[in-house]
């Protein structure tokens, strides 16, 4: 945030005279234009403002760029960066696992639930629907469940095995890791269950006699119409939809990530530029709000002084053109300058502007750029201006 502070009413003052001057002394040896020089100055602060921890500086002190002026505690920031960062790396595994589709495991193990629903319903069928059919068919589906099952718990182990692996790279959430060590145990279960139900299914087998049960064929066949649209949906694999709002999440959490991170920077005050500092007025523990200037840094770039000059002689004024200046604060010294801006608009334009000499009265506004390059020129004091 640039601000010059041009002192407007001694330069109307100062310009005024210069004119006066120019018109009587008629030739522009004498340095007959005059303004006051100005430094380019920035006003810093920060977007997050917060309590002062620290101050570097002191006001008057000359700075380099990017030079710290003063911290905020970050506390809050830097916890926000870790979660942020977190939550980055969850998504982007999420998104890798969408990319990749199901496991062959997991391919495998709907296979053998749409085999085993098919085997189920051609027993029935051929069988008639006799009631020992029935029994053995439960058998058989006992002992599918419990190959399943221990289908299950070898994929639950590995799946556990793989989030701990994960939860010590960082990329996913303790619970995470948990929940899936809780599945693990969970299936390994279901085998001790499965086993029981086949001892029953075998049991119930043995004692049973025929009996007609057509409606388990009908069940039978639902079974394994439902089990092989779900065997085909997994072998399919990821959806480009869910995969493109998996991605967009991702892309979400990096942003996040990203401005968490800008936050964290914004605790810290640095120097735009080479500089001297004013106006910083802080201590330890003083509460800053957003947005909030904390400190002027005046850079050390060549200053400017701004004069008036008559319409009548403003072609020799051109942007480019090589000008000479003297300083109030250097008199015995002249500076090298050249016309870097001219307005585009009249000051002191008189009421009514009617004859000719009203409209020589027409003065411009022009910046000349000094060249000061062992910065000995004071912003505030008096410069004077000529064209060789």
């Amino acid at each position: 945030m640039r601000d010059s502070r041009p002192i407007r009413i001694m330069a109307v003052v100062t310009a005024t005279f210069a004119l006066a001057a120019g018109a009587c002394s008629g030739g522009r040896g004498d340095f007959p234009y005059s303004g006051t020089l100005l430094r380019e100055s920035a006003s810093v602060g920060s977007t997050i403002g917060g309590r002062v921890t620290s101050v570097l500086v002191a006001s008057g002190s000359r700075v380099r760029a990017r030079q710290v002026i003063l911290t905020f505690d970050d506390l809050q920031q830097r916890a926000a960066v870790a979660a942020a960062q977190a939550q980055a790396k969850a998504a982007e595994a999420t998104l890798a696992d969408a990319i990749a589709g199901p496991r062959p495991s997991e391919i495998a193990r709907a296979d053998a639930q749409a085999a085993q629903a098919q085997a189920a319903y051609e027993q029935l069928r051929l069988s008639g629907g006799p009631q020992t059919s029935g029994a053995a068919a439960q058998v058989r589906a006992s002992e599918a469940q419990l190959r399943l099952a221990q289908a299950n718990a070898g994929i639950a182990a590995r799946t556990a095995q793989r989030q701990r692996e994960l939860y010590v790279k960082g990329a996913i959430a303790l619970q995470t890791a948990d929940s899936a060590e809780a599945a693990a145990r969970a299936a390994s279960d279901a085998v001790g269950t499965a086993q029981a139900l086949l001892h029953a299914a075998q049991a119930q087998a043995a004692a049973v006699e025929r009996a007609d049960v057509p409606q388990q064929t009908q069940a039978a066949l639902q079974a394994y119409l439902a089990a092989s649209a779900q065997a085909t949906t997994i072998r399919a694999g990821t959806r480009p939809e869910q995969i493109q709002s998996v991605r967009a999440q991702a892309l979400a959490a990096v942003a996040n990530e990203r401005l968490a991170e800008a936050k964290l920077a914004e605790c810290t005050v640095r120097a735009p530029a080479d500089g001297v500092v004013s106006a910083l007025d802080l201590h330890r523990g003083d509460l800053v709000a957003p947005g909030a200037i904390v400190a002027t840094v005046d850079e050390f770039q060549d200053p400017y002084v701004r004069i008036y000059v008559r319409q009548a002689d403003l072609a020799d004024f051109a942007t480019g053109t090589a000008v000479h200046v003297r300083a109030d604060d250097a008199p015995d010294k002249t500076f090298d300058g050249v016309v870097a801006q001219v307005d585009s608009n009249a000051q002191f334009t008189p009421r009514d502007v009617q004859t000719p000499e009203d409209r020589a009265d027409l003065s411009f506004g022009v910046k000349i750029q000094v060249h000061d390059p062992g910065g000995v020129l004071h912003g505030g004091t008096t410069a004077s201006v000529a064209v060789p």
